[in-house]
C-alpha cells in the first residue's frame, strides 16, 4: 500500500494536527514561503477541517478537500482522529486514485505505520 501512497507525483504526505502542526511527513518540502507563513498555512488547513465539521450533521462528512495552486494539488483529507493528512502531489498526478488509497489506508487501521514506516 505504502508504494501506491509514496509514488512519483507525491511530492509531500504529512499529518497535521488539530493545533495546525505537521510534525511528521514524507517527501520533499518545496514551498518557497517563510516559516511563518508555512506555519499560517498549516494552521489554515486545521482550522477548515474543524469548522467543516461544524456541518457534518447536515450535509455528511467531508472526504476531502483540493486546492490547485500553481503546478501543484494540495489535498486535504480528514481523519477518524480529528487529525488531517495533506498530500502535495504535481498538476499531472491522478488525485482520485491517491485519494482512494489514502482513505483505504487509513480505514485499514494502520495508516499511520504505511505512511511512516511505525515512527509515531
Amino acid at each position: 500500500m505504502e508504494k501506491k501512497i509514496l509514488r512519483s507525483g507525491v511530492e509531500l504526505i504529512g499529518i497535521i494536527n488539530k493545533e495546525g502542526r505537521m510534525p511528521e511527513s514524507q517527501g520533499f518540502d518545496s514551498w518557497s514561503m517563510s516559516k511563518s507563513k508555512k506555519e499560517m498555512f498549516l494552521m489554515k488547513i486545521a482550522l477548515r477541517a474543524s469548522m467543516q465539521s461544524d456541518f457534518d450533521e447536515e450535509l455528511g462528512k467531508v472526504n476531502y478537500c483540493m486546492t490547485q495552486r500553481g503546478d501543484k494539488k494540495f489535498i486535504s483529507i480528514p481523519t477518524p482522529n480529528n487529525k488531517t493528512i495533506l498530500a502535495v502531489i504535481k498538476n499531472d498526478c491522478d488525485h482520485e486514485e491517491l485519494i482512494d488509497n489514502i482513505i483505504q489506508t487509513m480505514n485499514s487501521d494502520q495508516w499511520d505505520k504505511v505512511l511512516f514506516k511505525g515512527e509515531h
